[in-house]
This record gives structure tokens, sequence and C-alpha cells, in this order.
């Protein structure tokens, strides 16, 4: 039944819960599998230790307009919004001895597929490679980076680049 494709995955420390309201990934399922291990690469590369969960849920360019204008007063679709669990201290800088919860809940990852599928073509690269830099990207977010200033912007992108190049996803 659309709309209601729901998954649980554990694999090392951490959960991931899916909710794939447009059953996206039914036909695309290399593609999830690289965007999990996407996950667990950003928690292995920044250290955590911690079990953690995270929730991804896929939308399409309506739902994700109507999250963007609720959560942040943009009345536009875009690509993946972010919704961390926990403030860093500074920039990418989380004191994870002070985190409470068993598992940690990192947050939430709302992914449009539509923009991904746009984006792709835009860019000239795959689908999967598109996905998985969406979800790289969001990871940080989630593990306590931002992008407002030109330092933060290129370290963030440096981390997205090097889980990339690490698990050789390519252009």
């Amino acid at each position: 039944m659309k709309g209601y494709n729901t998954q649980k995955r554990m694999a090392n420390k951490v959960q991931i819960y899916l909710e794939d309201e447009e059953d996206f990934f039914v036909p695309h399922q290399d593609i999830l599998e690289k965007a999990y291990e996407v996950m667990e690469k950003c928690l292995e590369i920044e250290g955590v230790k911690s079990d953690t969960e995270i929730s991804l849920t896929v939308v399409d360019k309506a739902e994700i307009k109507s999250i963007n204008k609720e959560y942040r007063g943009i009345d536009k679709d875009t690509d993946v919004l972010s919704f961390p669990q926990i403030e860093p201290e500074s920039n990418g800088q989380i004191i994870w001895e002070d985190v409470r919860g068993n598992p940690i809940m990192l947050g939430d990852i709302i992914l449009c597929y539509e923009k991904a599928i746009e984006q792709a073509a835009e860019y000239g690269h795959t689908l999967k490679r598109e996905i998985c830099f969406l979800i790289a990207h969001s990871m940080f977010h989630l593990l306590g980076y931002d992008h407002m200033n030109e330092a933060d912007e290129k370290m963030m992108f440096e981390k997205q680049d090097q889980i990339l190049q690490v698990l050789n996803i390519v252009r």
C-alpha cells in the first residue's frame, strides 16, 4: 500500500527508521542500501560510539514545501531538510558524554525524491550519488555542523566529500 512503506534497520550501533511515503525506494533498494552506508560512515568518521537512532522520511515536493514553510518560514520546496535533536557546542562539536539517551536520537531527515531526481539530471550525475550526497549533507547537520559562514561551509562540504570518496560514490 503506497505511503505505508516503513522499515527499521539495525546495523552496527545505529537504528534507522525509514518512512517512504512515496514508495520511492521500492524500485531503488540499491540506493537505499548505499544511503544506509552513508549514514553509518558519517557516524563512524565522527567517532560516535553511542547507540543512535535516525529517522529518514521520503516525501514529494508538495509535502517538503509544506514542511519547509511550517518549520523554516520558507514557502518553497527544497531537496532535504534536517531536524537535529542535539545542540552542538560549536560547529561540529558535540560533547557526546553529555548527551543523554540510549539510544541517542540524532534527529530526522526529510528527503524530497522529486528534487533529488531533478538535481541528479541537472548536475549530470547518478541518482544514487545525489541521494547519498543529500543524506551525507543532512547527517552532518544532525551531527552538529552547519554552513552559515564560508569556513563552516568548507568544513562541512569537505566532510561530505570524504564520505562519498571513502564509499566510492562518484559523479
